[in-house]
């Protein structure tokens, strides 16, 4: 008896372990630009080849579409042309699907950056550097 219930410990171990490892979730904290006050976090999730990122930006502007993008480089140092498009901030929420796999997101210096709204993308409201965790 006493060695059946140390087998199982040692099962329920493993394999709790295995979850984890599989769990390659990338979170970004998104930081406040040009005094806008909107912190927040876009969260990176693998899906086979494509990535669901999702952003969550509590405190901003009701009825405001805000454009977002992952972009080369890093916050201090964007490259100004998007790398991959994706769906504006609305009601602080985004998700879109990206249709390239979280490695190879990963595999350069990325950040992602929100813009103030389409007539006014030239003003950052939101960035946050793409880091993978090991």
């Amino acid at each position: 008896m006493m060695h059946k219930t140390i087998m199982i410990l040692l099962l329920t171990g493993l394999f709790s372990n295995t979850a984890l490892a599989l769990d390659n979730v990338v979170t970004v904290k998104l930081e406040a630009q040009n005094n806008s006050g909107q912190n927040g976090t876009a969260t990176l999730l693998p899906e086979g080849n494509k990535t669901k990122v999702v952003i969550e930006i509590p405190n901003m502007p009701a009825g405001v579409a805000q454009p977002a993008h992952i972009h080369l480089g890093s916050c201090d140092n964007l490259d100004k042309a998007p790398k991959w498009n994706l769906e504006a901030v609305k009601g602080g929420r985004s998700v879109t699907m990206v249709p390239v796999s979280l490695d190879t997101i990963l595999k350069d210096k990325t950040a992602i950056n929100i813009h103030k709204s389409a007539a006014e993308a030239q003003i950052y409201v939101s960035c946050g550097n793409i880091i993978a965790v090991m």
